[in-house]
């Protein structure tokens, strides 16, 4: 019945729009969950094969290592493995090429994109505005492959475009075979690439497996032989695309991994095979600060090299690394004594072989400690040597510095070796901070701080022989002797030098005339001796001495003796 002989009521007519826009919505959410897709395979295979390049990495450091070793035995392998290397960065950057200008061609109307980072770790978590044009208009394959590596398939538009993908990988066909576009130079390229490898191991390419399957038909979804090109890239969205040139890049690095990989082996076939198993467990230190890391090495002496083995490390089951052995890493939250007790599993020709182990380590607070090695207070104006040490730290690894440089100076103390410095304290008065830290990779970690009291040199003593000020001194002692000596005595445990006698005054009671007798120097010249030579006992001698000190500055100090029998 048509609306014209049967109107619709506005009910009606509100219910079938609602329908409408119910619909509508239903098309964009899945429309929206199928790109989002795209973004997350994208990114994770983009993941994926930056670990895969660290994996080859680490595959060609290990084939430098051996011929550094045994040139004689692996050079032939390592040239075959670097002719490799070569064929696939090359591969890789004419299928990043082709990746790059298909963005450009979907991303065509963005003069500048915003880049959120694909990865939350990412060290710029900022959004980066990234033009993907030159001036002229041209595509800038530079900032699409920085857009790509920042934010990976995130933030590119169109990826559910289905009409730019055919023409641009197909070019102008029309049947089942396509002769131009960039899927029929990638294909062309790829078969160039296995024919290369092949031909560069020679013999031992029959011991690999390279893939890369894009010569052969595949059925279509009316189940008709198609290629290879036709198949990925005909009527297809442009994530698919996208995700299809990605997937192609890991097959050829997997390639390489697994050519150069079986070289590798080659290199190693003749190498030892021990029958003896021995758990090495080595930590990075037994004694570690609190919010420090303990790190572990675990690894089997004399085992296969083709072999992984299996650890059980704190409760966490690993496997082991490139370099034969497993890194067990904790951080260190509390302190006390700690225990790490482990199993490391190694297979053989009879099935797993098990072998324990235990290591044990320390966490202590993080601590400074600040020694004296004179005395409890620093003195203002002469060398206070000081030792600081932080516990598990090496000594050249420690950073003193002062709070208030103004108050005082601190430098090494070249004499005592690491860790020992000189304070010496511009004010006689007041506290002086000094604060220790410790080097830690680039940074620094303060370990603590200690405040020492400034003071003045207090005054020294005069000693007529063993005498101290205020004793008593024998006569026959004093009449022997050639003058006093000013000295710290014994409760003034500091090396420094010896305060230095200028002038003294000397009064001897009950002797007539030996009133205010001058010396300069320390020794007494004969006229005061001949005054001492009329001493008796119960007499007592007096001395005023003006005195220069450690410090520089000017004194005077006085004392009195008894004089006995």
């Amino acid at each position: 019945m048509s609306a014209s002989n049967c109107p619709e009521t506005p009910r009606q007519k509100m219910i079938q729009m609602m329908y409408l826009v119910y619909t509508a919505m239903l098309a964009l959410n899945v429309s929206a969950e199928v790109v989002e897709g795209f973004k997350t395979v994208g990114n994770a295979m983009n993941k994926s094969n930056e670990n895969m390049v660290i994996k080859l990495d680490d595959t060609y450091d290990n084939f430098e290592l051996a011929l550094k070793n045994n040139p004689g035995k692996v050079k032939e392998k390592y040239d075959q493995a670097q002719a490799i290397k070569k064929l696939s960065n090359e591969l890789v950057y004419s299928i990043d090429t082709i990746t790059y200008s298909f963005i450009g061609e979907i991303a065509s109307k963005a003069d500048i994109v915003m880049v959120d980072p694909a990865d939350p770790n990412h060290e710029k978590l900022v959004k980066r505005s990234i033009p993907l044009k030159n001036a002229d208009g041209t595509k800038n394959f530079d900032s699409i492959a920085e857009a790509m590596k920042i934010g990976g398939f995130s933030w590119i538009q169109k990826l559910d475009d289905n009409h730019a993908g055919t023409h641009y990988f197909l070019g102008k066909a029309e049947g089942d075979e396509a002769t131009e576009g960039a899927a029929v130079e990638v294909k062309q390229k790829i078969v160039a690439f296995k024919k290369a490898v092949k031909e560069s191991l020679g013999k031992d390419s029959a011991h690999v497996q390279l893939g890369l399957n894009v010569e052969g038909y595949g059925l279509n979804k009316e189940g008709k032989p198609t290629s290879w090109e036709q198949l990925n890239f005909n009527n297809t969205v442009a994530g698919a695309a996208l995700i299809t040139l990605t997937r192609m890049k890991a097959e050829v690095m997997n390639a390489e991994f697994d050519a150069v990989n079986m070289l590798f082996k080659q290199v190693r076939s003749n190498d030892f095979s021990f029958d003896k198993i021995a758990v090495i467990a080595r930590s990075n230190s037994s004694y570690i600060m609190q919010g420090g890391k303990y790190e572990l090495t675990v690894n089997v002496g004399a085992y296969d090299s083709k072999a992984k083995f299996e650890a059980s490390v704190g409760g966490q089951r690993m496997t082991s690394n490139d370099s034969g052995a497993v890194v067990y890493t904790t951080t260190c939250n509390t302190t006390g004594p700690k225990t790490i007790t482990g199993t490391v599993y190694v297979k053989n020709d009879n099935g797993t072989e098990s072998y324990d182990f235990k290591q044990s380590y320390y966490v202590a607070e993080p601590m400074a400690v600040f020694e004296l090695t004179e005395m409890n207070v620093v003195y203002a104006g002469i060398d206070n040597p000081i030792k600081i040490s932080v516990p598990g730290a090496a000594a050249h690894n420690i950073v003193v510095t002062l709070a208030d440089p103004s108050q005082a100076s601190l430098t090494p103390d070249p004499k005592s070796g690491a860790g020992h410095y000189i304070i010496k304290p511009k004010v006689n008065k007041g506290t002086i901070k000094v604060n220790a830290s410790i080097k830690d990779g680039n940074n620094t970690r303060f370990m603590g701080s200690n405040e020492f009291r400034a003071r003045p040199l207090p005054d020294p003593k005069i000693f007529l022989g063993k005498a101290e000020a205020g004793k008593g001194i024998p006569i026959n002692d004093l009449k022997n002797m050639k003058g006093p000596s000013v000295r710290y005595g014994p409760e003034f445990a500091f090396h420094m030098q010896t305060p230095t006698i200028i002038k003294q005054t000397i009064d001897i009671t009950k002797v007539n005339g030996a009133t205010d007798l001058e010396n300069r120097g320390a020794t007494w010249g004969a006229d005061i001796m001949s005054y001492i030579q009329k001493a008796k006992p119960g007499c007592k001698i007096t001395l005023s001495i003006d005195v220069s000190m450690p410090d520089g500055s000017k004194r005077n100090v006085s004392s009195t003796f008894r004089i006995t029998r």
